[in-house]
């Protein structure tokens, strides 16, 4: 008996909640960049984000990613250079709770506010070479494999313009994100634009 009135129960809950909030699904480009998909209430709003992040990042992220990492090994070699390195897809989760507000007489605009956490993970394999102290020769080490896993959390804010002539839009956001796990109190500065497909 339990399980009908239950299932009809949780029915009940999400059909009322789907048909009294609007979803978006789309497209992000930013950190990450993938998929968003944003669940509207009254004037508040559920986001969520995935897809690869440090898409614009280049080289330098993981030439520091590696000096992070070799740093905390603790090798007390004389010197060492990283070689080459090779990189797993990074990917990142976001998601968040927005304030949404509109902007006065400017139609569907309507500026947001909120915060949430993130989680990144990301494998790689670097080639270095490293000298003792008292040898002169470098000594090489290929295909070291780390694993980085970061959670954290975030305060974001963002303007986006909903169409009233068809179900679609567009946003443009800016966030902050403080590391909780694997280094505390970094901050990164991140952004994304997109469009959404709304019903």
């Amino acid at each position: 008996m339990r399980s009908p009135i239950l299932a009809a129960l949780v029915l009940s809950f999400l059909t009322s909640s789907v048909s009294a909030q609007s979803w978006g699904l789309g497209l992000r480009l930013g950190d990450p960049s993938g998929i968003t998909v944003k669940k509207y209430g009254q004037g508040h709003a559920w986001e969520f984000s995935l897809g690869r992040t440090h898409l614009f990042n280049g080289d330098r992220y993981y030439y520091d990613r590696y000096a992070y990492w070799y740093d905390h090994q603790n090798f007390g070699h004389k010197d060492h250079q990283l070689i080459g390195y090779r990189s797993s897809v990074p990917l990142g989760l976001q998601v968040h709770y927005l304030i949404q507000k509109p902007v006065k007489d400017a139609g569907g605009l309507n500026w947001y506010y909120g915060f949430g956490g993130q989680l990144r993970t990301q494998r790689y394999s670097y080639d270095y070479r490293y000298k003792v102290q008292g040898g002169p020769d470098w000594i090489v080490v290929n295909n070291t494999v780390v694993r980085e896993t970061d959670l954290g959390i975030d305060g974001v804010i963002g303007f986006e313009y909903r169409f009233q002539d068809a179900p679609v839009a567009v946003f443009l956001d800016a966030t902050l994100f403080m590391e909780v796990i694997n280094e505390p109190f970094v901050f990164d500065g991140q952004g994304g634009l997109g469009i959404r497909y709304t019903f």
